[in-house]
């Protein structure tokens, strides 16, 4: 047996495949066993005729739809950072490897929506449609499989394949707008001045006595000439402040559904916390329960807080304590009990 032959044969027999009668099919079968029954009593040639013709009909469109959904690679792409609650636009690819152009291809996503059509995809192209996507929960999700099926030619078989993707998303808790709780502060350093803040911001944190290594554009001349030595004026990072978010998750003993609810509520807003300092160019951490995530800034930082809110989960145990920076600025969140 050649290889081409054995090849056709394996995809004749391919149990991947999905078969569905629509109900135009129903329809059209059991007239075709009306035809047929009444051909076989009556021995009528015209109904031998018209039941070969529905009999043609049937195994003409099942080998054509079986056909159309052959040979078809599929994509997903879509972006990294997704939010729960809201629509995402992920972009679906096929790719038609066969030699005749698909015609009418519906592609519906793991159920998560509506199918889109694909109205004709010629050999060897490649063709790609929008589709928005929406995860209703936080935490982590997995898009198994794509479903690319058709009715073509005339609608009478439904035929698809699974095609699956595995696509995974950490979806983030969707931020909230709710106001800054009051901050509390920790103890500086031994000077009263973090080290970390000092840089070349404009907001002068103190004058102090010069040492070497200071930058001469910082002498502060009046103080210099009433002192007779010299004195630099200590300036603030342009970083801004360190401010860490604490959420309070350890869940009381008896606890029921309604602090569940507040503690969703709670990381939504540190998520709305957090950007928000982010995006004015704060240096930020985390406290989560015995999850610390030391300040910092950039799209790294910014993405390993909302990763750790996507996957947090209540502590039945009070957190351990960990060493907070010094100078950091507290803001935290409690759920409602």
């Amino acid at each position: 047996m050649t290889a081409p032959l054995r090849q056709r044969l394996r995809r004749l027999w391919d149990t991947g495949i999905l078969v569905r009668v629509t109900n135009l099919g129903l329809g059209f079968v059991l007239t075709t066993l009306v035809v047929a029954i009444g051909a076989t009593n009556t021995g009528n040639n015209g109904l031998y005729i018209l039941l070969s013709l529905f009999l043609s009909v049937l195994v003409v469109s099942g080998f054509v739809s079986r056909r159309n959904v052959e040979e078809i690679a599929v994509r997903l792409e879509g972006p990294q950072e997704v939010f729960a609650g809201d629509p995402v636009r992920f972009t679906v690819r096929l790719s038609n490897g066969g030699r005749f152009a698909k015609n009418a291809i519906l592609v519906k996503v793991s159920g998560k929506a509506a199918p889109i059509l694909f109205h004709r995809i010629e050999a060897g192209e490649e063709t790609a449609r929008g589709i928005d996507l929406v995860f209703p929960r936080r935490g982590r999700h997995v898009v198994e499989s794509v479903l690319v099926f058709s009715a073509f030619p005339i609608g009478l078989f439904r035929k698809g394949r699974l095609h699956p993707v595995a696509e995974e998303r950490i979806v983030f808790p969707a931020p909230s707008d709710a106001r800054v709780p009051p901050p509390e502060a920790i103890s500086p350093a031994d000077d009263a001045v973090d080290p970390r803040r000092r840089g070349r911001g404009p907001e002068v944190l103190r004058l102090r006595e010069a040492v070497p290594g200071d930058d001469p554009r910082d002498l502060h001349w009046p103080q210099t000439a009433r002192q007779g030595r010299p004195i630099v004026k200590e300036r603030a990072a342009d970083a801004g402040q360190e401010a860490l978010v604490v959420v309070d998750a350890h869940r009381p003993p008896g606890a029921r559904a309604g602090w569940d609810a507040s503690f969703e509520e709670a990381l939504r807003d540190a998520a709305g916390l957090a950007l928000k300092f982010l995006s004015r160019g704060d240096r930020v951490g985390l406290v989560l329960g015995s999850i610390f995530i030391p300040p910092a800034i950039g799209p790294v930082q910014r993405r390993s807080i909302l990763t750790a809110l996507a996957l947090a989960a209540s502590e039945e145990g009070p957190a351990l304590p960990v060493a907070l920076p010094p100078g950091a600025v507290l803001y935290r969140i409690r759920p409602a009990a």
